[in-house]
């Protein structure tokens, strides 16, 4: 999205007891097995998939030196070195086989007993932890007092390297530990004698890319049948692309969004250090110059605001992220959409696998054929498809593994409004099945779901998305059931 509106600071912030209920499921949620069932929700609301919301599998592997020749990566890189310190923890005899799965990687990255890589969330777990230990006014901590080894191991590595070395932790010497695992982040200057932040967003388009070439299923990757939309498969560092070279803009842009990288976001991350830029990877494609002109926002796909880091925010800013929209749908009904699912996202604790995409449609909802396609851009070689329709699918998954899933298809209105109390009932007007979505692309999304959990979640709309009128972004909240009649 183009120009920042700003925030209303008149009116109080969501908390947990007004976004999020989970004793309150709606009926298109999906509760893993062993999970608590939500107390209120009817047998017939809830989905208790076998094993789980979802699991990768252990044995779709790749060999590391596939993975390091189609992508460049070297064994002294952030991703080569992750690649063998997952490899070197997996379980039994797969353990230092050279080949690596996405299975592997999360099953690393939750545990970090070497600590040379911390996620946000692993960072959110150590900084509870240590919280949890200080409590009683304890200034710090033994190293070798946490309960797990990871915690323990990173609880040393914070001593060293952040602190003094004598063999207790305190809450100034892991977050001085933290920001220098940040800056080798920023700086590619982790190594294995020091520890690097993975946010959660790159790790989830780290494991997509091993998930794909391992010929697994993957939350950001759909899966195109017969008659699907075309397009050009981008993968980022941060989110997946699949651009549509001939409309010159994305099908759908896909990435995870966590709030643990909502808090672990450095503070000097600033859309206002970007540019719009022609995407590397596309030789003739779009740039900036393109919009000069033409009367529409440059409409971000994957928000700016969701980047964790400056290289997700310069990522955001490819114009191959980017599609017309009117300055009024961009600037106040997809930005009150898009706030209110970071809003949700950060207020539940949990992630969300986020798909966001441009549709052509006419007045009965069927696809414009390309002659009828309304298009734009300042050079006539190179002409950009105006979408008629912005979509919005959420995966959500709570921090106790229940899913719930939600779409939206809003009109690209030029004349859209622009006051909150005309605002929220069109997004609610424009809430869709996801299967809706689905058939519009011709793609499966979110496939890597078991099916009869697909089936329940992607057939209706029935996860409640009121938007509290007295939080400061209106957010959906897909826990709380709507108000009775």
């Amino acid at each position: 999205m183009s120009p920042r509106i700003p925030t209303r600071v008149s009116t109080p912030r969501p908390t947990l007891a007004n976004a999020a209920v989970p004793t309150a499921a709606p009926a298109n949620t999906a509760v893993p097995a062993g999970a608590d069932a939500p107390v209120s929700a009817p047998a017939t609301n809830v989905v208790a998939p076998t094993g789980g919301s979802w699991k990768r599998s252990a044995t779709k592997e790749v060999a590391i030196s596939d993975l390091q020749q189609k992508f460049g990566w070297t064994d002294e890189s952030w991703q080569g070195r992750l690649l063998h310190a997952a490899d070197e923890g997996a379980d039994g005899s797969r353990a230092a086989n050279g080949q690596v799965s996405a299975a592997e990687l999360e099953a690393y990255l939750s545990a970090p007993t070497d600590a040379q890589f911390l996620t946000s969330t692993a960072i959110q777990q150590q900084r509870a932890a240590l919280d949890a230990k200080l409590q009683g006014g304890a200034q710090s901590v033994k190293v070798d007092s946490f309960d797990s080894p990871w915690q323990q191991s990173v609880a040393k590595r914070a001593d060293l390297l952040g602190g003094n070395g004598d063999g207790e932790l305190s809450a100034d010497e892991l977050t001085a530990y933290i920001n220098a695992s940040k800056a080798n982040q920023a700086q590619g200057t982790g190594t294995a004698a020091n520890t690097q932040w993975v946010p959660d967003q790159q790790m989830a388009a780290f494991q997509s890319r091993v998930a794909e070439v391992a010929g697994e299923l993957d939350p950001l990757q759909g899966v195109g049948g017969s008659g699907a939309t075309p397009g050009l498969n981008l993968v980022k560092e941060y989110s997946r692309t699949l651009m549509d070279t001939d409309k010159n803009v994305p099908t759908f842009v896909s990435y995870m969004l966590s709030a643990a990288d909502v808090k672990e976001t450095p503070a000097d991350v600033s859309r206002l250090n970007s540019t719009f830029v022609r995407d590397p990877e596309l030789k003739g494609g779009v740039v900036d110059a393109d919009y000069n002109g033409t009367g529409f926002d440059r409409g971000h796909m994957k928000p700016a605001e969701d980047s964790p880091t400056q290289a997700a925010m310069n990522e955001s800013h490819y114009m191959s992220n980017i599609a017309p929209q009117h300055g009024n749908h961009n600037q106040q009904v997809w930005r009150t959409l898009e706030r209110g699912v970071s809003e949700m996202v950060k207020e539940t604790g949990g992630k969300a696998y986020i798909v966001t995409g441009n549709l052509f449609l006419d007045d009965k909802g069927k696809p414009l054929p390309p002659e009828s396609l309304q298009t734009t851009g300042s050079k006539d070689g190179r002409r950009i498809a105006v979408p008629t329709h912005n979509f919005k699918t959420v995966l959500l998954e709570l921090p106790n593994g229940n899913l719930s899933m939600f779409a939206y298809m809003v009109p690209n209105m030029k004349d859209g409004p622009s006051k909150k109390e005309d605002i929220l009932p069109l997004l609610q007007q424009s809430r869709v099945p996801v299967d809706q979505i689905e058939g519009l692309l011709g793609q499966d999304l979110y496939a890597q779901l078991p099916k009869r959990v697909q089936d329940r979640l992607e057939k209706d709309t029935s996860a409640a998305g009121v938007f509290q009128k007295q939080s400061l972004y209106e957010s959906a909240t897909l826990l709380r059931s709507p108000p009775s009649a």
